[in-house]
């Protein structure tokens, strides 16, 4: 099937004045949102990417689209709703579960990690100053997991082998680096695991019951799920990189089922009606959220603002990615102006570290379609 010509396109129109005159109205035909985002879909396609699909609302009007292929081996048209790892992209949805227990005055930001999870000091003896708050915020100091994960591992047993939240803090510790907390933001995937495992003590659940409740049902994200061992339910979007110069696919990754930081499966409507449900107070109190955007030296909660999309007007930014696939949505602080998409990565090899020329074409597509809509 020719990927250009994989195009499907729902678009859900509400007129913001109405007429009685139907020839009137079929003269004004409704703005094209998405068309920065058809152009960057067509590059993409061009480029070896074997799927992009986004969403795009302004108010009652939305556009929902898919371009390429499900799966390389069958071709089989994607669909907008199709599944898609949001690796990275899930962080915020675990620090609205944390921030509810902050609320409930179970855990307090400035705590100390050891108080509530003292497995954590076990493997991370010196790094008791290390609090709460320091994980939200990315500046925890602590070593990244998933580099020497990725260096140490196979294909073979990146796809098939479970990790547990401490096996993958004690790869973390196998990186020797002067104990934290540091005062700048410093990402690391392992924040994220101390975070779930955090999580789970405290609710004597697994993390998948736990943002069920929490993030997935109020948000009414019906196709979203902590993905759990083996193949993902269809209808999922495949992803693939190179072994030895031959295509692989990577759609099944055992080693981040289950995972705080990289484990959740979404769909580009699920993730906008996530970050629509955060900013607007249906998950935690408005003086919560205000902290948790008001923090130094960047925001808590996996996130990132920008006042440089429309005058006077914040933004949210909520991105993921990592192997053949990348993710991003801005949200503007009232829910109204969204744009999400979520790109399936030409295929290359896992191990390369430098970003793929696509990832900032199309956060640039992004930024230029929520300008369209100031």
């Amino acid at each position: 099937m020719n990927k250009h010509a994989a195009v499907l396109a729902v678009a859900l129109v509400l007129s913001s004045c109405s007429s009685s005159n139907p020839d009137e109205a079929a003269t004004t035909p409704a703005e094209n949102l998405a068309a920065t985002l058809e152009a960057f879909a067509a590059d993409a396609s061009a480029h070896g990417a074997p799927a992009v699909v986004f969403h795009v609302r302004n108010g009652d009007q939305e556009e929902l689209m898919a371009t390429g292929v499900r799966d390389l081996r069958s071709n089989s048209m994607a669909i907008p709703t199709d599944k898609t790892w949001i690796i990275g992209a899930g962080t915020p949805m675990v620090a609205v579960s944390v921030m509810k227990l902050v609320e409930a005055g179970a855990v307090h930001l400035d705590d100390p990690v050891s108080a509530h999870l003292p497995e954590f000091t076990a493997i991370f003896p010196a790094w008791d100053r290390v609090t709460v708050r320091d994980l939200l915020g990315s500046t925890s100091g602590l070593p990244d997991y998933f580099p020497p994960l990725i260096e140490s591992a196979s294909l073979d047993e990146l796809q098939t082998r479970v990790l547990t939240f401490e096996e993958r803090l004690r790869i973390a510790a196998g990186v020797d680096l002067p104990p934290g907390p540091v005062s700048y933001f410093a990402w690391s995937a392992t924040d994220w695991e101390v975070l779930g495992w955090l999580l789970e003590s405290k609710h004597h659940r697994g993390l998948d019951e736990i943002l069920a409740e929490d993030v997935f049902e109020p948000a009414g994200m019906g196709s979203t799920h902590v993905a759990a061992r083996g193949q993902p339910p269809e209808p999922m979007l495949h992803g693939y990189v190179l072994e030895d110069g031959n295509r692989r696919d990577f759609t099944r990754i055992d080693a981040i089922a289950g995972s705080a930081d990289s484990g959740v499966i979404s769909t580009v409507e699920d993730l906008s009606r996530f970050v629509a449900a955060l900013t607007t107070g249906r998950f935690i109190r408005e003086e919560t959220w205000k902290s948790m955007i008001e923090a130094e030296p960047s925001p808590l909660g996996g996130i990132r603002l920008s006042d440089d999309i429309c005058p006077g007007t914040r933004h949210v930014f909520v991105s993921g990615g990592g192997g053949p696939y990348s993710v991003q949505s801005v949200s503007s602080l009232d829910g109204h102006q969204q744009v999400t998409v979520a790109t399936v990565l030409p295929p290359r090899e896992l191990n390369v570290t430098d970003a793929p020329p696509l990832v900032p074409e199309m956060e640039d597509a992004i930024q230029q379609t929520a300008r369209r809509m100031c």
